[in-house]
């Protein structure tokens, strides 16, 4: 009976161990922008709140490089997604329509100079010069959001039938308004 018990022991550590593995992936692997068959990860969320909006971003620059940006750092080579919804927060669990989305841009390849965004190569909006590049249909799902971490999914079709997903999970910044 000695002998079972401490097989059973060791047989539950194993099991433990084989699962904590696989379930401890680093959540960055996961965050991640796909346009096409082109795929860029994101390692940054910045959540906005407005008088009646909120912006949501995701950067392939870190944390500590974007505060840095806001404080006159010049960053080169920068991924950025920007989305304006229009609630006043973001909620757990709720999907926002395109008709949720006021404004929607991801641009590739540019750089924050004097804590502006400036250059790049637009990848995809929802109102532009080129209607192959603009977004007719989608929504971004907000899975969880707590008050230190987000979890967010969302899909679009472009103009031109290029499918667009990208998902993140992880901290983000927060960053409120000077008028409030």
């Amino acid at each position: 009976m000695k002998h079972l018990k401490h097989f059973t022991i060791v047989l539950l550590a194993i099991i433990v161990s084989s699962c904590a593995s696989d379930d401890s992936s680093n959540a960055s692997e996961n965050n991640f922008i796909s346009v096409g068959e082109s795929s860029y990860e994101m390692r940054a969320a910045i959540i906005e709140p407005t008088l009646n909006s909120v912006f949501l971003s995701l950067t392939n620059s870190t944390e500590a490089e974007t505060t840095a940006s806001f404080e006159g750092t010049t960053l080169n080579n920068v991924d950025y997604f920007s989305a304006r919804i229009n609630h006043f927060d973001l909620s757990s669990g709720e999907t926002y329509n395109l008709s949720d989305i006021s404004s929607l841009e991801f641009v590739v390849n540019g750089d924050v100079i004097n804590s502006e965004f400036e250059n790049g190569f637009s990848q995809f909006y929802k109102s532009g010069t080129n209607a192959d590049l603009e977004v007719t249909s989608g929504s971004i799902t907000i899975i969880d959001y707590t008050v230190d971490s987000i979890s967010l999914s969302f899909s679009f079709t472009r103009g031109d039938g290029t499918e667009i997903t990208g998902t993140y999970e992880g901290g983000f910044l927060y960053i409120t308004s000077v008028d409030e």
